[in-house]
């Protein structure tokens, strides 16, 4: 094994054993088991049954953010509270989406936690998709003024929201950059986005297209009106005659 292997292999020997540990996970590629190359790291969250052991740990295994082996001390209570909706580590709820505890001493709770944390809170797609609408009706105008170059970062910033908004309306939080492919591939969204998807966000980020952009919102505000967020899009009032135009 390599060095990095051994180190992480001890780790969960030691893990296993130690009362103080209730709980193992390995994110990033490593723990997806996906795009694993052998410079690939192992970040593993250790959680802690009490925050006051927090310090004791990190200085018994210390590690520094990039390293081959890197220890993320949590405690129960803090992991339970992190990447959820409206706190500041929400960016990070993906990391939880498609791992399985390594160690989970608590009768699967671990597991529950984790898998809590990529779901969507009760108001993310219609914060989304009202995000993305935003962005979209910004692009339009500027545009249409012939401000090309704010239209078109407009543009490639109305993806992100849309994306948001499209993974939220389906019970999931939109993956990292990294793994949008992955996801799309192993997890399909429902028609109309189940072939194109990946094209036609390809097309707006590079050509800031108004029809490309146009095309896109009419399956999005078909999508969200099935889905009964038309409340969200007639908030925008006459100015949805404008997105369809």
């Amino acid at each position: 094994m390599s060095l990095p292997e051994t180190q992480f292999a001890a780790l969960v020997d030691h893990a296993r054993t130690d009362p103080n540990i209730v709980g193992l996970v390995l994110a990033g590629s490593r723990g997806m088991g996906a795009y694993v190359t052998p410079e690939s790291d192992y970040d593993a969250y250790v959680i802690l049954r009490h925050a006051d052991l927090l310090a004791e740990y990190a200085e018994r295994f210390p590690s520094a953010h990039g390293d081959p082996v890197e220890y993320i001390w949590v405690s129960l209570e803090g992991f339970r509270a992190h990447a959820l909706p409206g706190t500041d580590s929400r960016w990070n709820a993906y990391t939880f989406a498609h791992v399985e505890p390594l160690i989970d001493k608590l009768d699967g709770e671990i597991a529950r936690i984790a898998s809590a944390k990529a779901v969507p809170g009760p108001e993310d797609t219609r914060e989304f998709l009202d995000g993305y609408l935003n962005q979209y009706y910004r692009s339009k105008k500027n545009l249409l003024a012939g401000r090309w170059l704010e239209g078109h970062l407009d543009a490639a910033e109305s993806i992100p929201w849309f994306l948001d908004f499209l993974f939220a309306a389906h019970g999931r939080v939109r993956p990292f950059n990294k793994w949008l492919r992955w996801e799309l591939d192993r997890y399909p969204l429902d028609d109309p986005w189940r072939d194109s998807l990946l094209l036609r966000i390809e097309e707006i980020v590079t050509t800031g297209s108004i029809e490309r952009q146009r095309s896109l919102y009419h399956d999005a505000e078909a999508f969200a009106r099935v889905r009964g967020l038309d409340d969200v899009v007639d908030a925008w009032g006459p100015d949805v005659l404008l997105f369809r135009s």
